[in-house]
Parts: structure tokens; sequence; C-alpha cells
């Protein structure tokens, strides 16, 4: 995947965006123009990883499309068909990165063409604006990508370009250090009474409390389920819910009643 996004950046000449814009069947009204344009199509393309990564379930959901649709039981897998031949090199690495996303955006099998402006769905679309707005307002998170430890380009967070990205799409000056002072970060010194749980697949679950952390608090819990993706143990119950899956659900009930 990473000699992919390498195919995708380093085409910028005319000729070339007019190719790639061929080989991702973009829109007649949306082609890549641009080097800008080339940005924003890898940050779309990357962005479909990000969801079918939370909604990597064992079985058909529609919970990331917000009840468009349903993504196929572990979606990354199936994408992942489309990259999975060794000799992929040029053209081929853009048309199994197409295809790749397309598990996620062509969720309906009859899209004709893409267009990278825009998300998966509206209802989808708005729930990425509103994290995107409390990430802005109350709960900035920094992240970044490198190339290196993952299977995207590199990406280094730069504080000052997301400030004026907030400033400049909600209008509002970040607290960057809203949640830690309201919630007090990792100092759990005074906390009781609270159950953590994270997926090991889920994107999100290294920025979780981890089991290691709670070890000197009986009234915390944190678990970290094997296999899991994102919310997987708050999905209703379901014929192939993982092993690990019910024994964390039982924990989470056993914990709670102490309560």
């Amino acid at each position: 995947m990473r000699k992919a996004w390498q195919e995708i950046l380093t085409r910028t000449t005319e000729q070339e965006l007019r190719e790639l814009s061929r080989l991702f069947r973009l829109c007649p009204s949306r082609q890549a123009q641009s080097v800008e344009d080339v940005y924003t199509l890898a940050y779309w393309a990357q962005s479909a990883w990000d969801f079918m990564a939370m909604g990597n379930f064992p079985y058909s959901s529609s919970y990331i499309l917000n009840g468009n649709g349903k993504l196929p039981a572990y979606p990354v897998r199936v994408a992942c068909e489309s990259l999975a031949a060794e000799d992929l090199h040029g053209d081929a690495l853009i048309e199994g990165l197409r295809d790749a996303v397309g598990v996620f955006y062509n969720y309906t099998q009859d899209l004709q063409c893409y267009d990278f402006a825009h998300g998966v769905n509206p209802d989808t679309e708005a729930d990425g604006n509103f994290w995107d707005y409390q990430f802005c307002t109350e709960m900035f998170m920094p992240m970044s990508r490198d190339g290196q430890r993952d299977c995207f380009f590199p990406q280094p967070f730069d504080l000052q370009a997301s400030l004026q990205a907030c400033s400049a799409q909600w209008g509002v000056t970040t607290r960057t250090q809203w949640a830690t002072i309201n919630y007090g970060g990792r100092d759990l010194s005074s906390a009781s009474n609270i159950l953590w749980s994270n997926g090991e697949l889920d994107p999100w679950g290294p920025g979780g409390v981890s089991p290691s952390s709670v070890l000197s608090n009986p009234s915390l819990t944190a678990l970290l389920i094997p296999g899991a993706a994102h919310h997987e143990d708050f999905m209703w119950s379901h014929s192939d819910d993982l092993p690990q899956i019910l024994e964390a659900r039982l924990i989470e009930k056993q914990e709670m009643q102490k309560w």
C-alpha cells in the first residue's frame, strides 16, 4: 500500500494528472488538476481505511455507514485483496488502491465514478464534521503518520496548521488543553467506578486507557480486547461474535454490578 501512495503523490504533470483521474475513475466534474487535488485525493482514499479499520467486525454491519448500507465482514481484509498481488506496480497499484477503497466508498456497488470532495454518504460525512468540530473545540488530539510504522505516507503533526485549519473551518480558537484540564488527563488518582474498553484492531485503541495503568485501583478496569474493532463490545449480540467479545461483555456487567 505504501507504494500505491507513492504512485499517486508523484503524479503531478498535466498528463499524469489526467492519467491519475482516469485510473481512479474520478468523475468528470472532479478531476485531479493540481498537486493540491492529488493530496486531497490521497487523504480521501486514506479516510476509507480509517473507517474500515473502525468497522472491521467479523460480520456485515451498517454501523460505520450510519445505517445507509452495510460493509462486508472484515472489510479491511476484503479491501486488502485488491492490493495482495506481489507484482503490482505503476498503474496497477493505483487501480488496486482504487478498488480497495471502493469497498467503503462504493458500498452500494453502483457508483460509476468517484468524487473525492465528498464523503461516503451525507450522514457519515456529517458525523465526521461533528467530530472535527469537537476536535477543534474540546477534544484536541494530535495525530501523525510516518509511512514506516504504518501503511500510509508521512504526515507529521503540525500544531499551527491544525489551529489554522480549525479557525478557518469553524471560526473557533482551539482549546488544546481543555480535555486534560477538565478530565485530568492520565492522572487517574481521583477516579473510581470507571471501566474502559478498547479493541485491538481499533485505530483509536492506542489512545485509550491501558490495563496496566489501572492495576493499583480495584474500582477501575481497562480492557484491551484481542481482535476487536471500534465499539465492538457495544454492538447488539450477533451469532458471529468472537469469544473474547462475549467475555468482555460479561466482565463489563460484573464490574458495573459492583458499583
